[in-house]
């Protein structure tokens, strides 16, 4: 039944005026490889005239580096409509109700629209949401909490984590049972702290992309990192190891104006059938891409830096319970002192941009360092461009 309804989406992809001449080759389903971020990105400032549209667009930025954002253009009644019916899924499942007053805390900003796509789906529950946003101090979030007696607070978890340091640090008392979170992966050690703060109780999860939508929820109380999926989302697990987890492929059969046809998500996992459906268990990013402060990265958003030095490993580590540290540790052979600092301060500048720092939750520094200084997995005695050695 899958392969039927791919093969049918893939017939509307090819005739699309975005993908046409990228299939014009592919003859098969066979031949389909799946598609990254940095292909789309191509493909839509090549051939997305938004002039061209003969009707209003709904234009999403994708979570990733600044310096080269995607913009993604979805069909307006299209994209309503898979909100419907992911509002239907989520009362259904039982997260928010015509009960629920909800804090969003997600991102507004620069055409990040987290914070609106939530506020939308939340309203199609009946439900109650008090649009802060990213942005707002953490007193008037503390005082809408208390003013309108929030039951959920929701946003990405480094913003909920910063909350809940306000909240404990200035020995305030607010008791928020509900948190719902997306754009990145809940930790351990993060959970803890918001249990602390709010005396949650209850902890839930949405999943999705800009170029897909949000077709993903979860129970993270009950199944951390399991999601059910919406009907007309496929999702397929490309290269399975051992265990069944691969890297996650999704085609959504929804979006027929600007379709996306097995788009990788950057995410590892395995797909498994409970009663009549299906359930996404995460357990990582690619190797080549991580996360952070809900902000995607993938290696290819880094290759200029192979301009200026002949290798570099990426480290991430907790510096705090709020901030991550994220060190660019370089090799350059055979070069004068001169030329490093020249670099140094190339590189710095061009990933505080990219990064567009926020000192109280990303450190980004650089250092010029020996083979011996970078990080080697015992096992595979592999060197790894990105190494995460947070939780």
């Amino acid at each position: 039944m899958i392969n039927e309804k791919l093969k049918e989406h893939f017939s509307i992809v090819k005739s699309s005026s975005l993908f046409k001449e990228y299939y014009d080759d592919v003859q098969s389903m066979s031949e389909v490889f799946p598609m990254e971020k940095h292909t789309l990105r191509k493909i839509l400032s090549s051939k997305f005239k938004l002039k061209d549209e003969s009707k209003g667009v709904y234009l999403v930025r994708s979570g990733g580096s600044s310096a080269k954002p995607l913009i993604f253009p979805v069909d307006i009644e299209e994209n309503l409509y898979q909100r419907k019916l992911l509002a239907q899924e989520l009362v259904k499942f039982g997260m928010f109700s015509s009960k629920t007053i909800a804090l969003n805390l997600f991102s507004y900003k620069d055409m990040y629209r987290t914070a609106a796509i939530v506020d939308d789906v939340l309203e199609k529950c009946n439900a109650t949401t008090i649009s802060l946003g990213a942005s707002s101090s953490f007193e008037l979030v503390y005082n809408s909490a208390l003013q309108f007696k929030g039951n959920i607070v929701m946003g990405t978890p480094s913003k909920l984590v910063l909350f809940a340091k306000y909240v404990l640090d200035n020995n305030l008392q607010l008791v928020i049972k509900n948190i719902m979170y997306a754009g990145e992966f809940l930790l351990a050690s993060q959970v803890v702290l918001l249990k602390k703060a709010f005396g949650v109780q209850q902890i839930y999860s949405l999943y999705g992309s800009a170029e897909t939508g949000i077709w993903g929820w979860s129970n993270y109380s009950k199944k951390p990192m399991s999601f059910h999926i919406l009907d007309d989302i496929i999702v397929e697990v490309e290269n399975p190891d051992n265990n069944g987890n691969g890297t996650v492929v999704v085609t959504n059969l929804l979006r027929k104006r600007f379709p996306v046809f097995r788009y990788k998500m950057g995410d590892v996992g395995t797909i498994k059938e409970e009663g009549n459906k299906r359930v996404l268990t995460l357990v990582s990013r690619e190797s080549k891409s991580f996360s952070v402060d809900a902000e995607a990265y993938f290696i290819n958003d880094f290759d200029w830096i192979f301009n200026e030095v002949d290798r570099f490993q990426i480290q991430l580590f907790f510096n705090s319970e709020t901030q991550v540290d994220v060190k660019f540790l370089l090799i350059k052979t055979n070069t004068k002192d001169s030329e490093v600092n020249e670099i140094y301060h190339l590189v710095e500048e061009r990933l505080q941009q990219i990064f567009q720092v926020n000192p109280e939750k990303i450190n980004v520094t650089v250092a010029f360092v020996s083979e011996s200084d970078l990080y080697i997995n015992n096992t595979t005695s592999k060197t790894p461009i990105v190494v995460d050695f947070r939780e």
